[in-house]
């Protein structure tokens, strides 16, 4: 029988060849997740069979490759493919979870991340075509109309950065925490090269924005005070995040708009908050 739209004998063989049954995990990306007793498995299907290794490679780059167990490409597999990893013993970011220890964590993870070098600098016109994306899909809100404008001047600022190694999806699923604190980020299929101040947005929008909002700017301080350029990186961040969280309300606006009224009512109010409350500087 079939799972999650994966053949039930691509499931039969994965199991036969891990000695142990395969149990669907309650959520899935792109990938279509389950478990082991010790084991995570993403299975991927024949259009995206090299996003696998693509993880792994990307996995190894960020110091993360001793969770990869392997990546199965066997022809039995009838053009699916899956990744293998070592299991982690946390679940995605929640406050509860969340305190000094997982905040160290999470510092030093991303500045070791970030000091990995890509080549080249960031470029102006992606971003444009970003804001003019969400202008369009939210051309009936007024408030998120008036947020597009005041973020359009400033927008150069995010022109010309030298790129670094980046995670490109922070949201919080993807930032697991156990109880003692200990992280492990996952799902690397987005990494690469980006300005260091997005990828910090993306957590802030994705994961510490569930804090208490003092909080969440501490932590951000503590952050980005140990990169090399911290007023650099902090003017960015304050760009990246409201059009984070406008790109959040361009996505439920076009992929899940049931959610769309919810995400107003959260995101307008925190948009308005940074475009006219973040502090001047990380200190």
């Amino acid at each position: 029988m079939a799972t999650r739209n994966v053949p039930g004998n691509v499931i039969r063989l994965l199991e036969d060849a891990l000695g142990s049954p395969l149990r669907p995990a309650i959520t899935g990306q792109e990938a279509r997740v389950f478990f082991t007793d010790g084991r995570v498995i993403k299975i991927y299907g024949p259009h995206e069979r090299q996003i696998p290794l693509l993880e792994a490679r990307n996995l190894a780059r960020a110091g993360l490759g001793s969770w990869v167990e392997g990546v199965w490409h066997d022809r039995r597999l009838q053009g699916y493919a899956a990744l293998v990893m070592k299991r982690f013993p946390g679940n995605p970011f929640t406050p509860a979870r969340f305190g000094p220890r997982a905040r160290a964590q999470i510092a030093g993870f991303l500045l070791r991340l970030h000091r990995l070098p890509e080549p080249g600098m960031t470029s102006l016109e992606p971003v444009l075509e970003r804001w003019r994306r969400f202008r369009e899909t939210l051309a009936d809100i007024p408030a998120a109309q008036e947020a597009l404008e005041e973020i359009r001047p400033r927008l150069r600022l995010l022109d010309g950065v030298q790129r670094v190694f980046a995670h490109n999806d922070l949201w919080a699923g993807n930032v697991l925490l156990a109880e003692d604190g200990a992280l492990l980020v996952v799902d690397w299929s987005r990494a690469g090269g980006e300005d260091p101040a997005r990828d910090l947005a993306i957590l802030t929008t994705g994961s510490l924005s569930l804090l208490p909002y003092h909080l969440c700017l501490e932590t951000l301080r503590k952050i980005v005070r140990c990169y090399p350029d911290p007023p650099g990186v902090w003017e960015r961040l304050a760009v990246w995040i409201p059009l984070t969280f406008l790109h959040d309300l361009h996505w439920f606006r076009t992929k899940e708009p049931g959610g769309f009224g919810a995400a107003l009512t959260d995101k307008l109010p925190r948009i308005e908050r940074t475009l006219n409350a973040f502090p001047e500087a990380p200190w």
